[in-house]
């Protein structure tokens, strides 16, 4: 029965691509085939190739029934679309977010079943194996959400992401404290995955708001980071500016006292369309993707009927410099790189410079722009002029000396990487025309390179 279902929702995919608008489609960036996109999930590289899922909904260019959608890539530049993998097998269900990894030579994907119906709301965690990461089977309930603390929320418990380690496996759940309505990150942990049991929690802290969502975790450079997004985090200074956000937590774990020393909490980007960042196992660098996207914003090409909605970001590889993630495109994007050596600027581009002190950056089209610029050494992209509906200016935490500024542009999507690495800014533009070079002030060193793709 879900083979058949399966088969049915990839044939009404292949069938609704064809009135699909181009215009703003990234060429780049993994975006779904049709209809709507957010959170990444079950990233893993698995049978020598990338297998990257995510949650869809190809019915509606907004939030419905979702299931998993599946690309495959060799490079995490280029890629193939699969159509669906994962799919409900009741009514009142979807799939909601989780992670993979390798179990017993299967790709195992960890996820989360969400029944809601006539009041009713739960959420559950499942497992099913597949041989190639095209078809599951198998599909079971590994975790009781009775056994969990009494003050933990049976309702509001999602997005698996499974680790291996020595002692067996642990799963990193989002969760909440029902009577102080704050989020924490839930720790499973079994010797396999079949049966799971409660270890302990992290948190509540400001930085998770009143849910945690999305967790993962991997040991980078030393140090144990946690990736986790949050809702309804107040906002704080120059922090958490959108309905939700997502913070790296670095520091220690003892996984056999169940504790966690937190060094350090930042915000992983700060700009309006970057959420639910997730790590790729079975990699041997740590990289992470993003949704491209935010909640509670606009989305210009379902208000334009252009059907389709939401895209990854660039992978990025991550590291820790005194005490710091920082993290940058993945190093497989310098192959597809040219000096451009035409007029104007590629839609497609890789741009880098130096801004010398206060200054600007701005490409223009023939209906908007785009404002990359520098203030009293912080970083700033100002997005009022884009038309991407959500007309926002955004800073950097840190003021910089001289400060190194790295712009990818994909057609509808732009990245603004400071300092090596040390910040990121990551925003949507629907900008006509052919882009050039408006305004450049106090800008040494600058770069302009294809990307081809």
């Amino acid at each position: 029965m879900l083979n058949e279902t399966l088969l049915r929702i990839n044939t009404q995919i292949a069938e609704a691509c064809g009135a699909v608008k181009r215009d703003f489609r990234q060429r780049y960036h993994m975006m779904p085939p049709v209809g709507w996109m957010n959170d990444p999930n079950g990233l893993i590289k698995f049978g020598g190739e990338y297998n990257l899922y995510y949650q869809f909904n190809p019915c509606d260019t907004r939030p419905g029934t979702m299931l998993w959608g599946h690309f495959t890539s060799q490079d995490l530049i280029r890629y193939a679309d699969k159509g669906a993998a994962i799919v409900p097998e009741s009514r009142h269900v979807s799939i909601f977010s989780g992670g993979a990894t390798e179990y017993g030579g299967k790709l195992a994907a960890v996820f989360t079943e969400h029944y809601e119906h006539e009041g009713v709301r739960r959420e559950e965690i499942y497992l099913a194996l597949s041989d190639d990461g095209m078809y599951f089977g198998g599909r079971r309930k590994i975790f009781d959400n009775d056994s969990l603390p009494a003050e933990i929320s049976r309702c509001d418990f999602r997005d698996p992401f499974p680790v291996k380690r020595d002692d067996g496996y642990y799963v990193f759940v989002g969760g909440k404290l029902v009577a102080e309505d704050k989020g924490i990150i839930v720790v499973l942990g079994g010797k396999g995955l079949e049966k799971l049991e409660y270890k302990f929690s992290i948190g509540p802290c400001y930085e998770l708001g009143d849910m945690g969502e999305c967790p993962c975790y991997r040991r980078i450079d030393g140090k144990d980071v946690i990736i986790c997004s949050a809702c309804n985090v107040p906002r704080r200074g120059n922090e958490f500016r959108n309905i939700n956000s997502s913070v790296f937590i670095v520091g220690s774990i003892d996984f056999d006292k169940g504790e966690m020393q937190v060094d350090g909490i930042s915000e992983t980007d700060k700009g309006d369309a970057f959420y639910a960042p997730q790590l790729i196992n079975g990699d041997d660098k740590p990289i992470m993707i993003a949704w491209h996207e935010m909640w509670g914003k606009p989305y210009p090409t379902s208000d334009l009927k252009h059907g389709w909605v939401g895209c990854f970001t660039i992978p990025r590889e991550l590291s820790v410099r005194d005490g710091v993630v920082c993290q940058n495109p993945v190093g497989t994007l310098d192959k597809y790189l040219a000096p451009h050596l035409g007029k104007g600027v590629p839609r497609c581009a890789d741009i880098r410079f130096s801004f010398d002190g206060d200054g600007t950056f701005v490409l223009g089209g023939s209906d908007g722009s785009v404002e990359v610029g520098c203030k009293d050494g912080k970083v700033y992209l100002d997005t009022a002029r884009s038309n991407n509906l959500n007309a926002c200016v955004r800073y950097t935490d840190a003021s910089y000396d001289k400060p190194t500024v790295r712009i990818l542009l994909d057609v509808s999507g732009i990245e603004v990487f400071v300092g090596g690495g040390r910040e990121a800014i990551s925003s949507r533009i629907y900008i006509n025309g052919d882009l050039e070079v408006t305004d450049c002030r106090s800008v040494s060193g600058l770069e302009v390179r294809q990307v081809l793709v």
